[in-house]
């Protein structure tokens, strides 16, 4: 991917949750998205920018939640191990939560535009590639997870929404 396409990924992100969609079709959207953020990780190699940029205005992630949660109205809990590469069979089950990881990756992704728009695109991929090593890869391929079960084995839907 070009640093462009990379751009478009994210840009279409947000498409996905501010398109007028049924709940079904931007599930779907969703989906396709998220494996293209994943693609887009892999592609956006680069060096640190090291000039002394201001920080951007970190976005409110609690307003992030209350617009994005009635995207998702059967969105809710799920099971999630609680660590994947340790001890296998020793780990135990923790709870994890749909719309947080949304939320999460919207909020990071976010501050991602906002340095391609204020600062260079060098530091916004930069920040993408760090972010998803740090903290919303592990949502985003945490809700690939969940939406892939969803999917496939219906009967996991049962008790997952609020």
């Amino acid at each position: 991917m070009t640093p462009g396409q990379i751009r478009q990924t994210v840009r279409d992100f947000f498409a996905v949750l501010d398109s007028p969609m049924q709940p079904k079709e931007r599930e779907s959207a969703l989906t396709r998205v998220l494996d293209r953020l994943a693609l887009a990780y892999h592609s956006a190699a680069g060096p640190f920018d090291d000039t002394d940029y201001a920080d951007p205005v970190a976005p409110d992630a609690p307003s992030l939640r209350t617009r994005i949660a009635p995207l998702f109205p059967d969105f809710g809990w799920y099971n999630e191990a609680e660590e994947i590469a340790g001890s296998p069979g020793h780990q135990g089950i923790v709870v994890a939560d749909a719309i947080n990881d949304l939320v999460d990756i919207a909020t990071d992704l976010q501050e991602v535009l906002l340095r391609w728009e204020s600062t260079s695109e060098t530091d916004a991929l930069w920040h993408l590639r760090f972010g998803f090593e740090s903290h919303w890869g592990k949502h985003l391929r945490s809700l690939q997870l969940y939406l892939y079960a969803r999917e496939h084995y219906p009967s996991s839907r049962s008790s997952s929404s609020r």
